[in-house]
């Protein structure tokens, strides 16, 4: 996946180390980042944060971008492609946005150009994990063409399962 992209109002990059601080906003806050063991108490869990997804893209080629508004260079969140729970060869989308900028169509924006870089680097199918409570987020995978795949229960609850094929693999 190529280390940058761009769309109307966003200029999506590959993370840096230097995006720790930036970031660590985002990830310390805990009414935005609510995934995992949420919100990061420490930078260093930012700076490590950032350092899997450098080994991620330099191992698999598959990115995750920082989010940067075009008209002042705010980071407001990110957006990716991970190793999700169905493996490297069918991986995850995932975004964030910072809380004083969710609501405005970030990610749902940010997600289709990651989709479409996916569609360019020949991934035949993403998927998404999100819980159904997560209203906010299961609107942006439908706006993004993201379908039910299952519904499945972990220790914290019940989990949707979506997923968007790009293309037929063997064109």
């Amino acid at each position: 996946m190529r280390p940058s992209l761009s769309t109307k109002r966003l200029r999506l990059r590959a993370f840096r180390r230097d995006d720790a601080p930036a970031l660590h906003e985002i990830f310390a806050d805990p009414h935005t980042h609510t995934i995992g063991g949420g919100p990061f108490t420490r930078i260093e869990q930012t700076e490590a944060w950032i350092e899997r997804r450098i080994a991620t893209r330099t191992e698999l080629s598959l990115c995750w971008y920082g989010l940067q508004l075009k008209a002042t260079g705010r980071l407001i969140g990110n957006c990716g492609i991970f190793v999700g729970r169905t493996g490297a060869n069918e991986p995850e989308i995932g975004y964030m946005i910072r809380r004083d900028c969710q609501g405005l169509g970030y990610a749902t924006e940010a997600a289709e150009a990651v989709l479409a870089e996916c569609a360019r680097a020949r991934l035949g199918r993403v998927w998404a994990t999100v819980r159904p409570g997560n209203l906010a987020s299961v609107h942006v995978l439908q706006r993004i063409g993201m379908e039910l795949d299952r519904r499945e229960d972990d220790d914290k609850g019940a989990l949707l399962f979506l997923s968007r094929a790009l293309h037929d693999r063997s064109t």
